[in-house]
């Protein structure tokens, strides 16, 4: 289950750790759902809507799921089965990009990709199945 959160309401609420994905990108730039951080000071300085801010980001992160599926299955896998997973920010006010990574991410949970990686990964949950040898019966007569 995905949630938003402002990093500091996270830290007043003492939400643990490995249920926190800081998504800022100027505390964590590597972060696959980080924008670019001159993208949100253009957009501070009104150098452009949200809108397009918006339809760029979303651009952006189709982009990284083509290229790296499997950094956005874990945070799917992560947030499985009513398991909390909180994206975080320093957002101060207004719109935040934290809304259209969970959005996106909830879009994608949905999707056939996703849907395909976790049906591969019930396959290899699987036990083996073992070959069972016929039995010889022995007569006792």
């Amino acid at each position: 289950m995905l949630h938003q959160i402002s990093q500091t309401q996270a830290d007043r609420e003492g939400i643990v750790p490995n249920q926190i994905q800081n998504i800022s990108p100027y505390h964590n730039p590597g972060h696959v759902l980080a924008p670019p951080r001159h993208w949100l000071e253009s957009l501070l300085r009104g150098e452009f809507p949200w809108n397009f801010f918006r339809l760029r980001y979303k651009n952006l992160l189709r982009r990284r799921f083509r290229e790296t599926p499997s950094r956005f299955f874990s945070l799917l896998e992560a947030s499985e089965n009513d398991k909390p997973l909180f994206l975080s920010c320093h957002c101060l006010a207004g719109n935040c990009h934290r809304e259209i990574a969970a959005e996106f991410l909830e879009t994608l949970r949905r999707q056939a990709p996703y849907q395909r990686h976790r049906a591969a990964l019930a396959a290899q949950r699987l036990p083996d199945v073992v070959p069972m040898r016929p039995v010889q019966m022995v007569s006792n007569g």
